[in-house]
């Protein structure tokens, strides 16, 4: 009979508790017995054995700690552990039943598929299953517990509903025996196996059981939310406020499939491949998407249809029936596997998904909406132009929808419920009002006539408004009126090849788009991407990126009357058409670094000035505009330079100042250089270097070390320039500081370690990463990182959404990172024992110190409140990714508020993060 091999030789050590560290794997407080010593004599082995469980052949050396089972091979022990806690959660999609391996729920579900009759397949109900953790009254009876808590039987009973310890000690017992089993690692390739107890003592792993649930999990919402987003018509457009996540709100988080995939990860369990965890689960912590239902309900357009008469003026209380929801908790968390199936980072279309799917629900019956009264009153947005939308331009914007309608027998029940001109009105100028706030403004609000736009500019702007409304209804009638003008569109440059000069038609085009990118909407979203390059093309071809298509004008002091006036116009159209093309370069960029693609645009291609100060674009009338003209371009003989000019000089940012708009030119220049940031990587990628990992190839990675050290630098030459100009606001350094950290941390290596391309890609890049934790790089990152929260907390109000959200979630992933790897990588908690560094505050003597050194451990802090901010160390990911949280969510005035669905999203997943974290027991 063979022995053992080495690597069993060194756990049979760990589990011998005649050592000195068995204490730690197996604490005095557990209920369970210590396993039998192993002897050399067979007798004596197969009797110590035969008390416990039946003896193997052989000499079997691995014993259960929770039961006592005994076996002869380490994975088969570690196999059997799984059942002690993990429990069933492999649900047969068929009849339900749950089983504690993949193998036996696939070897089951191919019986069904072997089962010509239906008589045979069972019909058993979800619920029927055992429970992961059964409750200590439960157990002492030996009767059936339930997964809430507490449960049923201690409630009727009057007892006090509390978890068994047992499974977290099993769990304990697995965790140990993966550590010591690895083979040697960057992890703990210096380590011994009385380190390996140390670091993952009993203590420092919760058991989330253990906690009271009196409020629903987070874990229970998480699982609506996706599993909504999975039906053919899902219910997600009214996003419920997250709840504050305490410790019950983590009851079952650590059955979430994320939670083993990180666990794998961190301790590289050798389980059976049968057995593993499907690559995409991964995946979910990276979207930001839903399947919303953009259709309007009955009681939706009951509302519309009461906002037509005199709703928007009522100043009546509002009135809201709580719904019942009609989904079981208990059933949704035994199809928590299924539901997690599917890939969030792509939409997959289905037989009815179509362009027409969302006007079925359009005609409704308005008994249903009787007592609903209204959200929003007119007064409640400000006005930027005195002017009001009249009937014909409505009447305009209803044909381009009844246009669109199929089949055309809904035309006039649509027609029927048609918002009125008021609330069109309404939702015009809550677009305008946002686009004033917005960097890349193209409207030109002296010579704009809100009733002379074309019917789709106004049906685009109207759906643009609609979706800023924190009123549900008018979010899903906002989408379904973008997506009836994205259908008609082309129809109107078919009629007529010559609109393509028309730049109120292209602006209704990118108006469609924009709401559609930032929709937080997978089909939307994937659609309004393809079609990203269709206003580009026009554009490009009509010679719109070029400095020819924008001469200097000759303006005197002399000029008056109708020709200042000629002159003024002639200036206007060619800022309208410049600024138009700078907003769909920032646009394309936002988007490169969203999803980490190659842009449709190129800095290069763009050879027109920048844009014009503010003052010259908001001169009200041709003398004021004369004024501003003669004062800030007297004595220049050349046009503005052009974003190549600043790529390579930067100098000229500051000398021409007076002349152009710095925050949009600003902004300009750093998507710019997100290009070259992005060729950079592309190149890093290629080479496989990386500046933070020992690199064998030292020509290649000579060059691009002078390539980084040269844009690292350029980054800093702007912010040192631009420190105290307060034309470049939050927005602006926010992304600055989002360009730096992508200089000191590749994204796809964060995306791939948290399971982008599956668990044996998030294997490779981990110890990648665990020498990114170890360098300078890593403490410049999480610093850029904080300083990207730093002024997320400057954002005005309901402003951090779209592109700026997706940054604070990258930052949050950077965070995540260095704290589990530094979590999982720590013998003991120092964070006591070091200053605190404040990496969201401003540059001090201990940033430089341990971002050099790495003296201090870093802190974050949550909003400004009236107690203070919460402080959390990067090194907790819980803590951490719970300030994140409450930073997103606070520029909408907290949990409670409605905020634009990509910001729920990503709220809910940065939130996930901590909990996952908290669940493997690093938080």
């Amino acid at each position: 009979m063979a022995g053992p091999s080495p690597s069993s030789s060194n756990l049979s050590q760990n589990i011998d508790p005649s050592r000195s560290d068995s204490a730690s794997v197996y604490p005095a407080s557990q209920s369970y017995p210590p396993p039998p010593v192993p002897v050399p004599s067979s007798g004596d082995s197969a009797g110590g054995a035969s008390s416990l469980a039946k003896p193997e052949k052989g000499l079997a050396l691995y014993a259960c700690g929770h039961c006592g089972r005994r076996y002869s091979r380490p994975e088969h022990l570690q196999r059997h552990v799984q059942t002690h806690t993990l429990g069933r959660r492999f649900a047969c999609s068929i009849c339900g039943k749950t089983f504690a391996r993949a193998d036996l729920k696939k070897r089951h579900e191919t019986n069904h598929e072997n089962d010509d009759t239906k008589k045979r397949r069972r019909t058993t109900s979800l619920n029927t299953g055992r429970v992961t953790h059964a409750c200590k009254a439960c157990a002492t009876a030996r009767v059936k517990c339930q997964e809430e808590k507490p449960c049923q039987r201690c409630v009727r009973r009057g007892l006090t509903c509390v978890s068994s310890e047992a499974s977290s000690s099993a769990a304990m017992n697995l965790v140990h025996l993966s550590a010591s089993a690895r083979s040697k690692t960057p992890v703990d390739d210096e380590h011994d196996s009385s380190n390996a107890s140390a670091e993952y003592a009993p203590a420092s792993f919760p058991n989330p059981t253990s906690y009271p649930t009196d409020q629903p999990s987070l874990y229970s919402q998480n699982t609506h939310f996706h599993a909504h987003s999975r039906s053919a018509t899902p219910n997600t457009g009214d996003l419920p406020p997250s709840s504050e996540a305490g410790p019950s709100s983590l009851a079952g988080t650590d059955q979430l499939p994320f939670c083993d995939f990180l666990r794998d990860v961190l301790y590289e369990q050798q389980y059976d491949q049968s057995a593993r965890i499907p690559e995409n689960q991964g995946l979910t912590v990276l979207n930001f998407c839903n399947d919303s239902n953009m259709e309007l309900s009955d009681m939706d357009f009951g509302l519309l249809d009461h906002w037509n008469t005199d709703g928007m003026a009522s100043s009546a209380p509002v009135q809201q029936e709580t719904p019942k929801s009609p989904v079981d908790m208990d059933h949704m968390r035994q199809n928590l596997v299924t539901a997690w199936d599917v890939s969030p980072w792509r939409w997959d279309p289905v037989a009815n998904d179509n362009a027409f799917g969302e006007q079925g629900n359009l005609p409704v019956s308005k008994r249903d909406v009787a007592s609903i009264q209204a959200q929003a009153s007119k007064g409640s947005f400000r006005r930027v132009v005195d002017q009001k939308l009249d009937f014909a331009a409505r009447d305009g914007v209803l044909a381009l929808v009844l246009g669109a309608c199929q089949p055309d027998a809904m035309s006039s029940r649509i027609s029927g419920s048609f918002p009125s001109a008021d609330l069109l009105d309404t939702m015009l100028h809550v677009f305008l009002n946002s686009h004033t706030n917005q960097v890349s403004d193209y409207i030109h609000f002296p010579t704009f006539k809100l009733n002379e736009q074309e019917p789709e500019w106004i049906a685009g702007a109207a759906a643009a408004g609609a979706v800023l409304i924190p009123v549900p209804t008018l979010r899903k009638f906002g989408y379904a009126l973008q997506e009836s003008i994205r259908i008609v569109m082309p129809r109107r440059f078919e009629e007529n090849n010559k609109e393509i000069l028309n730049i109120g038609l292209i602006q209704a085009i990118v108006l469609g788009q924009d709401t559609g990118l930032w929709s937080g909407n997978r089909r939307k979203m994937e659609i309004a991407e393809c079609h990203v390059n269709i206003p580009v093309t026009m554009m490009r071809y009509r010679g719109k990126f070029q400095r020819s298509s924008y001469p200097m004008l000759s303006i005197t002091p002399a000029d008056e009357g109708v020709n200042l006036e000629q002159k003024w116009r002639t200036w206007v159209e060619m800022e309208k058409w410049k600024r138009f093309v700078f907003h769909l370069f920032l646009r394309d960029s936002q988007q490169s670094m969203t999803a980490l693609t190659n842009p449709v645009m190129s800095y290069a291609e763009l050879t027109l000035p920048l844009p014009a100060s503010k003052e010259l674009w908001c001169a009200k009338t041709a003398k004021d505009w004369k004024d501003a003209y003669l004062r800030r371009e007297a004595g220049h003989m050349k046009r503005a330079p052009s974003v190549g000019d600043l790529l390579r000089d930067l100098n000229l940012l500051p000398e021409n100042r007076h002349r152009l708009d710095v925050q949009f030119s600003a902004a300009i220049y750093l998507q710019a250089f997100w290009l070259l940031i992005l060729e950079y990587r592309n190149l890093c990628s290629s080479c496989r270097t990386r500046s933070y990992i020992q690199d064998t190839y030292e020509g290649s990675s000579s060059l691009l070390a002078a390539r980084r050290h040269q844009l690292l630098q350029d980054l800093q030459t702007l912010k040192t320039t631009t420190t105290n100009w307060p034309e470049v606001t939050a927005q602006e350094r926010l992304l600055l500081n989002q360009l730096m950290m992508a200089l000191h941390i590749s994204m796809d290596d964060l995306q791939l370690f948290a399971g982008k391309e599956g668990d044996e890609q998030a294997h490779r890049t981990f110890p990648v990463l665990q020498q990114w934790v170890e360098s300078v790089d890593s403490r410049a990152a999480i610093w850029h990182a904080g300083q990207v929260l730093r002024f997320a907390k400057l954002f005005p109000p309901a402003q951090l959404k779209n592109f700026y959200a997706v940054g604070v979630h990258h930052a949050a992933l950077a965070l995540w990172t260095y704290g589990v790897i530094k979590k999982a990588g720590s013998q003991q908690d120092m964070s006591s024992q070091h200053e605190k560094v404040y990496i969201d505050g401003p540059e001090a003597m201990s940033v430089q110190q341990y971002i050099t050194m790495g003296q201090g451990v870093p802190v974050i802090r949550g909003p400004n409140q009236r107690n203070g901010a919460t402080e959390a160390s990067v090194e907790n990911p819980k803590t951490t990714m719970e300030a994140v949280h409450d930073v997103l969510l606070a520029n909408f005035g907290g949990a409670n508020k409605t905020a634009p669905a990509i910001v729920e999203n990503l709220s809910i997943l940065i939130r996930q993060l901590g909990n996952v974290a908290w669940a493997v027991g690093l938080g």
